[in-house]
């Protein structure tokens, strides 16, 4: 049964990438080549000059942006009680955005708005596969008897921002920008903080700290005030600071610090140097991310480690004309001594997931964070545009593996082994009306080796899955 189901999931994703390919070869007919590796969320060509204009800044140097996408998922995961694959995500979702820059009053304010709209088209799964509005207020109360998304809208983007010299800084609801601990989710828009957030850039040097008291995931509609694991203890307010400099031969040194009210401690270390290698680029890369908390009882629920925690990143990623190889390794340690603890590394300054969001780079799309107690994980991966290979432009590959050993659970003699190959095709139109509009597939195999139940005892791990993800998305700017 299980061999006729990994047969049967197989064809099944690569017929939904040879559709891609075909829609995309239809869609774009040939072009020659293009240099243009925009994200795949650019915008549409730059903004040509105006033919009239107000005399006043802020509209004069607006900007508008935004555009509409598709999101298509299959997920199946094992049941270890019945050797069968599940249905665990399916669904199709559309969401679209308009965000709105403006000028600067005067050269020192200005105001950014932005708004997303999403609607499940189809939903046969589990309802809390994030690229909707999950049924429920917050991170820490779900209900699991809701047996939908909602559809609906969000304000992602509301602030007012400033600049005087080399100092600015903005206030509203935004995404961090400057260095620090504080960062966001994604789905397909960002996640939001609502706070002030200010620095100052001084040549190579970037400083910056944030307040924030609140913070809403992209799968929520609402700013959730902050509390800790128990979801009842209130956590008045984040904060952080941190600097950055780029030096001119191309090394970057980052240090951050920051703290939840009485609650978690976040602090991490980057450091990134690229230079020439041949042809090519080489960027070498380590980072240390560490936390701890303020409860050292072992037994509340609140206490998340025994000691603190940690996470050393290193990675190597080389550019070589149509060629991109990366080769990343992690190392975690989140020591636990009691069942309630951790036992995993979430890098942010609460716990659930969807509560708040750390400066954490690491992201393989591999589907396990890769993060249990002792457990080590390396990751490969190369990508190649196909330009000069197809008489049409904008198609890329990608194939990569990850693989991590020795995991650590509460109450468990085995330790987690995990491992995951993944398969990516994509294509961007390069020039035109429609360039930045994108397609991409991803296909992932992922096996769990400690054929144990799903998130026990290893508490941010689950069984084997087969995951198909289709995105597409038509970017405007004007």
């Amino acid at each position: 049964m299980i061999v006729f189901s990994e047969v049967s999931r197989f064809r099944t994703a690569r017929c939904g990438i040879a559709l891609v390919l075909w829609l995309c070869l239809i869609a774009s007919g040939a072009r020659a080549a293009s240099d243009d590796t925009a994200p795949a969320t650019a915008g549409a060509e730059e903004s040509k000059e105006r033919s009239f204009s107000t005399g006043t800044a802020f509209f004069d140097d607006a900007a508008l942006s935004g555009g509409v996408y598709y999101f298509q998922r299959y997920r199946d995961r094992l049941n270890i009680d019945t050797g069968r694959y599940e249905r665990n995500l399916q669904h199709a979702t559309v969401q679209g955005n308009v965000e709105f820059n403006s000028g600067f009053i005067g050269n020192v304010i200005g105001l950014d708005v932005g708004v997303f709209g999403s609607a499940d088209v189809m939903n046969h799964g589990a309802v809390d596969h994030e690229m909707s509005f999950v049924p429920w207020g917050d991170p820490w109360h779900p209900n699991w008897n809701k047996t939908s998304t909602e559809d609906g809208a969000s304000v992602y983007k509301a602030l007012l921002k400033a600049k005087v010299g080399n100092f600015w800084g903005k206030a509203g609801y935004f995404q961090p920008s400057g260095p620090g601990v504080l960062g966001v989710n994604w789905s397909i828009m960002p996640g939001t903080y609502r706070g002030v957030e200010a620095g100052a850039d001084f040549g190579g040097l970037s400083l910056a700290g944030a307040w924030v008291d609140g913070y809403k995931a992209p799968w929520y509609e609402n700013i959730n005030e902050f509390r800790r694991t128990d979801g009842e203890i209130r956590v008045s307010h984040l904060w952080s600071a941190g600097a950055r400099y780029t030096f001119e031969n191309g090394l970057m040194l980052e240090a951050a610090y920051g703290e939840s009210e009485n609650y978690l401690k976040n602090a991490h270390l980057k450091s990134e140097y690229g230079f020439g290698l041949g042809s090519g680029k080489l960027t070498l890369g380590y980072h240390l991310y560490l936390m701890d908390d303020s409860d050292d009882s072992d037994t509340n629920e609140n206490d998340m480690f025994s000691g603190i925690a940690s996470q050393h990143y290193a990675f190597a990623r080389y550019n070589l004309e149509a060629w991109t190889f990366k080769l990343e390794g992690t190392h975690t340690r989140a020591p636990f001594e009691s069942s309630n603890q951790r036992g995993y590394f979430a890098y942010r300054l609460t716990n659930p997931n969807g509560s708040s969001k750390g400066a954490y780079d690491p992201w393989w799309d591999a589907r396990s964070d890769w993060n249990a107690d002792n457990e080590t994980a390396f990751f490969a991966y190369v990508r190649r545009g196909l330009d000069d290979v197809l008489p049409v432009a904008g198609f890329s590959a990608g194939t990569g593996a990850a693989y991590g050993f020795d995991g650590r659970g509460y109450g468990a003699a085995e330790h987690l082994s995990e491992w995951g190959v993944l398969f990516d095709l994509g294509y961007e139109h390069p020039d035109g009306p429609l360039k930045g509009a994108f397609v991409k597939a991803h296909y992932l195999i992922y096996r769990n080796g400690s054929h144990k139940p799903d998130w026990e005892p290893y508490k941010n791990a689950f069984q084997d899955e087969y995951d198909f993800k289709l995105f597409m998305g038509i970017p405007f700017s004007l």
